[in-house]
């Protein structure tokens, strides 16, 4: 194996990794959500509502420290009962976004908006996961199309103690 010094371009070899932020709009344009109504209607306005009552799907919003929205991304799409979620990459979006609060979303197609206990683990989950980069989970919202479920409203927001 050669040693770098040997090597005639040591960047023509190994992948770069670098980490950039570059916001699309001024800091004062940005919208505010300070409630769980406003973070839902704003979820109604970007979901896909023809797909709304037949696959869950599962978003992720990135705020600042005054609660102004950075970005959003849709973390994943599953089935009529369930989606896969991958907690590491929650954390990735919410570093690379620079978001100190994020709420989390997804629906639940059968319209039942009461939170199951896998929506209770995988939020206890994403709490501790976030809070190691001191980043706060503010909201875990389950939507429908007429109403949707706060587990910051609903006392849900911890971390599951068994975890």
């Amino acid at each position: 194996m050669k040693n770098f010094s040997e090597t005639s371009s040591v960047s023509a070899h190994f992948a770069e990794v670098s980490l950039r932020y570059s916001p699309k709009a001024d800091q004062s344009m940005l919208p505010k959500l300070s409630t769980p109504d406003d973070v839902y209607r704003f979820l109604l306005a970007i979901w896909d509502k023809d797909t709304l009552e037949i696959s869950e799907s599962f978003y992720i919003l990135l705020f600042n420290s005054k609660n102004k929205l950075l970005g959003w991304s849709k973390i994943s799409l599953g089935s009529k009962s369930a989606t896969v979620v991958d907690v590491s990459h929650i954390v990735t979006l919410a570093l690379l976004g620079n978001a100190s609060k994020v709420v989390i979303a997804h629906n639940h197609p059968s319209g039942e908006t009461r939170a199951s206990s896998a929506d209770i683990k995988i939020t206890g989950r994403i709490l501790q996961a976030l809070e190691l980069h001191d980043i706060t989970l503010n909201d875990h919202l389950i939507v429908t199309r007429e109403e949707y479920y706060s587990f910051r409203e609903n006392n849900l927001m911890h971390a599951n103690e068994s975890l």
